[in-house]
């Protein structure tokens, strides 16, 4: 019987031929993928007929793999470029000014809705956290401006959701963190908190809570927010904890990169110094990685074990998760960041079929990105091409061989 064959007739497509295929969350061991104007056409397995006018790579010993999705960055004014040289082709913002945004990168909501080829990744924001005075967000340098729309007592929580979403912001994200717990600074109250989601339910957007702390999880999960940006480090997490994480139907996001930032930067350059990934790093990326935190910046201690215990907890409970960075917060690139949050996901326990889960079809998921996240016919052909298999050693992720941005291949050289 002859092989299937595929419809042809557009330049500008690409056939992925005999390539080992992880399509967000399953591997196929031998495909074809087509892809044309942007978009997967076909994924199908063995060989098959490809069009003469196909530009043909070759995948043998290879991996190909959606783009993959950073679910916790800032943009702080990187290159948009840099994130697609290291394979992450969408990133979400949790902390941003939209008017700046706008100013910057311009109409960057309707770049993420087109299908022409770009070199930069796609950004959702949650534009300006929702934090109190004196609380998280007040340590930071530069310091935020004088019109800060802090949440402060006596203000309609609703308000400033129906503000934020206002502004242009794709989600919303409030405060909840003690930073010391011997000594308590301000913080979003569980009673604002509550009213934080439910109106951002009654618009219908996601609403998602920094935390930190076991007893803060709880609440917010009763509340049912939709998601935690960070993995709680305050304490080992209960069985109770977990059930109600479980049943609640939050994820987390889990920023192990933050937290090795802070307190040791071991794994991270292991991962910044290889071979594989250093030529392609910018300076600024460079200086980044050599900018450390300050010995006094506030917060309580993390213990890096705990950390790891408790995510790896909180998936074995059935919590979906979601890889984030964080960045680009010192020592954190973005984009290059998440190859090192993947490595910290399986050294805590994952499967590396379950990290890479975690950095597409997961996000894609949990913030309705219909169309990436996944290998499949009709979705947008974000792909990144790996020599080896990193849903079995997720370290060969360190070597990418290609990088496409709806469907055109980028030039991967450091600038």
């Amino acid at each position: 019987m002859p092989a299937p064959a595929l419809a042809g007739g557009d330049p500008g497509r690409f056939a992925f031929r005999d390539v080992r295929v992880f399509d967000g969350r399953r591997v196929l061991d031998r495909a074809t993928v087509l892809t044309a104007r942007g978009r997967i056409v076909a994924v199908l397995p063995g060989p098959v007929r490809i069009p003469a006018d196909a530009k043909v790579v070759d995948g043998r010993g290879r991996t190909l793999l959606p783009g993959l999705i950073d679910a916790h960055i800032h943009d702080l004014g990187f290159p948009r470029t840099d994130p697609p040289r290291f394979g992450v082709t969408t990133e979400l913002d949790m902390f941003n000014f939209v008017d700046r945004l706008r100013r910057d990168l311009g109409d960057y909501v309707a770049q993420r809705r087109s299908f022409r080829p770009t070199a930069t990744a796609d950004l959702w924001t949650a534009g300006t956290m929702i934090t109190v005075p004196g609380g998280h967000g007040s340590q930071l340098d530069p310091p935020l401006p004088p019109d800060f729309p802090w949440l402060r007592p006596g203000d309609d929580p609703a308000r400033h959701v129906d503000s934020r979403l206002a502004e242009g912001s794709d989600y919303v994200k409030f405060v909840v963190e003690p930073m010391h717990l011997a000594d308590p600074w301000p913080s979003v109250s569980p009673r604002q908190g509550r009213a934080i989601v439910r109106r951002a339910r009654q618009r219908g957007v996601l609403s998602m809570a920094h935390v930190s702390t076991i007893s803060d999880t709880r609440w917010l999960c009763e509340a049912g927010v939709d998601g935690l940006v960070h993995t709680p480090t305050s304490h080992p997490i209960d069985a109770g904890t977990l059930r109600l994480a479980r049943r609640s139907g939050v994820f987390v996001t889990s920023t192990l990169s933050i937290f090795h930032a802070l307190e040791d930067q071991t794994a991270l350059r292991a991962v910044f110094s290889d071979p594989r990934v250093a030529p392609y790093l910018t300076p600024s990326q460079r200086a980044l990685i050599e900018t450390p935190y300050p010995p006094d910046f506030p917060g309580d201690p993390i213990d890096l074990s705990l950390a790891a215990a408790n995510l790896r907890a909180l998936h074995t409970a059935g919590v979906p998760i979601l890889a984030g960075t964080d960045g680009a917060n010192p020592g954190i690139p973005n984009g290059v960041g998440l190859l090192a949050e993947l490595e910290l996901l399986v050294a805590a326990g994952l499967r590396p079929l379950d990290a890479l889960t975690a950095a597409t079809a997961n996000p894609a998921r949990a913030f309705g990105l219909a169309d990436r996240g996944r290998i499949a016919p009709g979705r947008r052909a974000d792909l990144v091409l790996v020599d080896g298999d990193p849903t079995r050693d997720i370290t060969d992720l360190r070597t990418i061989s290609g990088v496409w941005r709806n469907g055109a291949r980028l030039d991967r050289t450091a600038s």
